[in-house]
């Protein structure tokens, strides 16, 4: 693995528990305002869409991966620095759209079209490349099962601060690693905004069925997840916490099994069969009518809800030319993390409603999702 990997892994890793640890607390923060599902779920449609706008924004931006990587991080520290000093639920949405904080619980964030970029940059022996992005993308969800242990551990009574402070703390680590990366250089109408012509229509299906798996996946961010299950069984912070802790850890587990699937049946074979798995399991949560079986049926779903992840970014970065890969990979994150916007709006009426309509819809989409691109790419046999 090269230094670069190395080290963009961590960052990753340290997204990961922010976010994780942001995104399950926020629906708790949110309430001692007295802020009802669906206000919560307008804050979690606010983060979202700040977030897409920021990856719109900087595919736009001509300045080198260095400095974009160095204003993103400085941005979120100073987000964190709003929340800090402003408690209020005014300056919390200020410094979550300023801060570009992803409240989903994912890592849909302007840094990774950077990072995967890099990555691939270093990278070129395929095989190397299929490991490099599952321990990219392990790190992640190993990280977010430390920041869910943390609060878990933490009890209920965990001090907003706290979190809003050990967060702010790893933002500044963050920054200062991308100081230590040696981004490649690149010309930008070579490398990063040219999409060769017979790819731009692989670039707009792909768009098109990403954003499909995003808006089933904006129904039940990590967010939406925790605001379902403390609707539905009234579960506290802490319960949370032990929940997305399993979670994680499960997916962690997952996503290291995924490179061996990978080398087995093939990319395409693994993102979609490992995914109609998961949402099998995810169709069944809402039916059980039982805190326990809800959460069983949810940790057999993350056994194989994220192998798709590193066989996804190993497709993306090995199917597109490496001249159209920053291209590429903006548009495919700037339209998942766009298509997840109503996601929160959506599913916070489906939560004053009939909870169980969240979880069905998103179960639904993401499945046909799977049937469709399974039928367009099951000939890429790599």
């Amino acid at each position: 693995m090269a230094k670069e990997s190395f080290l963009l892994s961590i960052t990753k890793s340290l997204r990961s528990f922010i976010f994780a640890t942001m995104a399950i607390s926020s629906p708790y923060f949110l309430s001692q305002y007295k802020f009802n599902s669906f206000e919560i779920s307008a804050v979690l449609f606010l983060s979202i869409l700040s977030s897409s706008l920021f990856i719109a924004m900087y595919g736009k931006i001509r300045i080198s991966l260095r400095f974009r990587s160095f204003l993103l991080s400085a941005l979120l520290i100073l987000g964190f620095l709003i929340l800090l000093i402003f408690p209020d639920p005014i300056f919390y949405v200020i410094g979550i759209i300023i801060g570009g904080i992803s409240l989903s619980g994912r890592d849909l964030s302007a840094y990774q079209p950077i990072e995967q970029y890099t990555i691939s940059h270093y990278e070129t022996v395929q095989s190397k490349k299929n490991t490099v992005f599952a321990i990219y993308n392990f790190g992640s969800y190993a990280a977010a099962s430390i920041g869910t242990l943390f609060l878990f551990l933490s009890g209920s009574s965990v001090s907003f601060t706290v979190i809003f402070l050990l967060d702010l703390f790893l933002s500044v680590i963050q920054f200062i690693i991308y100081i230590l990366v040696n981004f490649p250089s690149f010309q930008s109408k070579k490398e990063t905004s040219v999409i060769p012509e017979d790819m731009r229509g692989h670039v707009q299906t792909l768009t098109a069925l990403f954003s499909m798996d995003s808006v089933g996946g904006g129904l039940i961010t990590t967010s939406m997840l925790t605001l379902w299950f403390k609707v539905v069984y009234n579960v506290d912070l802490s319960t949370a916490g032990f929940i997305f802790l399993i979670v994680n850890i499960l997916t962690a587990v997952s996503i290291l099994i995924s490179s061996k699937i990978q080398t087995r049946i093939g990319l395409i074979r693994t993102m979609v069969f490992t995914h109609l798995i998961s949402n099998g399991f995810l169709l069944i949560m809402p039916i059980v009518h039982s805190l326990l079986w809800s959460e069983i049926f949810l940790y057999l779903r993350q056994t194989t809800s994220q192998m798709d992840v590193p066989a996804r970014d190993s497709f993306i970065n090995t199917f597109i030319p490496k001249e159209a890969r920053i291209a590429a990979n903006s548009s495919f994150t700037s339209a998942r993390s766009a298509s997840q916007i109503p996601g929160p709006l959506i599913g916070g009426i489906a939560l004053e409603v009939m909870p169980s309509t969240l979880i069905f819809a998103a179960g639904g989409v993401k499945a046909i999702y799977d049937l469709i691109l399974f039928k367009k790419y099951s000939w890429f046999s790599t």
